[in-house]
């Protein structure tokens, strides 16, 4: 059982909200259902943040490196430099993988079509495999370094809430069967 949360509270869990934290987020943070907060969320017409989400992501990537506190103009601007090639050798380092895994794909491919044999065709199937995993654990990891390095904007991105209206399910009949009126 969740425990009624105080009016301090609420407006702590709005203005979070409205920062741009997510209801998962402030769920967890503050003991609530996400129901119960989308549902105040709507009654009230909170913000969902992304009028202030460039602005946050602006200031965290400052506060990532080290930006925040710098007055120094030509300081500021060689650090602004430093992350930039620090960016910049992320996404080149991504280019060199992406080829790589492009360039197992067409070792594969070409192995298949030359195989001549089962065993040899199985052995070029496990290399398009490999491929595969390859490719689908890099645009995993690549995405995740690319969100940290602040290289993607991830504004408008919509947050998918789904309530039940159905209620909860009690035990089952003790016939075992389920009808309408047992949902209810």
């Amino acid at each position: 059982m969740r425990r009624r949360l105080s009016s301090e509270t609420w407006a702590q869990i709005r203005a979070e909200r409205e920062a741009g934290l997510s209801f998962s987020v402030l769920a967890k943070r503050h003991g609530a259902s996400k129901s119960t907060i989308v549902r105040r969320a709507k009654l009230e017409g909170w913000g969902d943040g992304t009028d202030v989400a460039a602005e946050v992501r602006r200031k965290a990537m400052q506060k990532a490196a080290g930006l925040s506190e710098m007055t120094n103009p030509k300081k500021k601007a060689a650090a602004i430099e430093a992350v930039a090639e620090a960016a910049a050798e992320v996404i080149r380092r991504h280019q060199a993988e992406t080829e790589q895994v492009r360039a197992l794909l067409w070792y594969g491919l070409d192995e298949h079509r030359a195989a001549e044999t089962l065993d040899g065709r199985r052995a070029a199937f496990e290399l398009l495999k490999a491929a595969k995993i390859a490719s689908e654990t890099l645009v995993n990891l690549q995405r995740m370094e690319r969100v940290s390095y602040g290289l993607d904007d991830t504004t408008g991105k919509p947050e998918i809430v789904i309530e039940r209206s159905y209620g909860t399910l009690g035990a089952p009949p003790s016939d075992g069967g389920w009808t309408d009126s047992t949902l209810q």
